[in-house]
């Protein structure tokens, strides 16, 4: 199955990995990306994230289009939910002391995406643990970044940060079909 939608979580330490991340991805990415980073209420964060992005980096409005080559961040004070190539924000109450919740955006692409949403979480915080387990659980591809985390063993992949781009590329990696006569 071809890949819809890219979504990453991590916890406030890993900003800088997730900055990183972001600088790295390829500048024709095919499916748009959903992030969560845990934020305080006055956390300026998308022109940090977007400085080395090769595309926009925005705080998206409830009900807007989810855009291939765009990273969609969590505004502050709210969950960023995906539905059918649309972001849903929601007041619902804080997951694990969090709002936005990596949990939140994790849950709503497996329900949504299945096995066409690959998961990528940077470890150190309980948040997202049971949301990658839920998009694994519908087929959808998952990584973590960061030291192994418990709950989250069989098919899920533990990578260093430098292999974070190796991933990706198996994802977006498309075998062309074969011409028959």
């Amino acid at each position: 199955m071809s890949l819809g939608l890219l979504v990453v979580g991590a916890p406030r330490g890993a900003a800088a990995d997730v900055e990183a991340l972001l600088a790295r991805l390829p500048p024709a990415l095919p499916v748009p990306v959903a992030l969560v980073l845990h934020r305080g209420p006055f956390d300026a964060l998308a022109a940090p994230l977007g400085r080395g992005c090769p595309f926009p980096v925005v705080e998206p409005d409830d009900k807007d289009d989810l855009v291939p080559g765009r990273v969609h961040l969590a505004p502050a004070g709210y969950h960023l939910l995906v539905d059918r190539g649309t972001v849903v924000l929601s007041v619902e109450p804080p997951e694990h002391g969090c709002r936005p919740a990596i949990d939140a955006l994790l849950e709503s692409a497996a329900d949504s995406y299945g096995a066409s949403a690959a998961g990528l979480l940077f470890t150190g915080h309980e948040d997202g643990v049971a949301g990658l387990a839920r998009l694994q659980a519908r087929g959808g591809q998952v990584a973590t970044v960061g030291e192994a985390e418990a709950g989250l063993e069989g098919g899920v992949e533990h990578l260093a940060p430098a292999e974070v781009d190796a991933w990706l590329g198996r994802l977006l990696h498309a075998p062309r079909g074969r011409v028959v006569p």
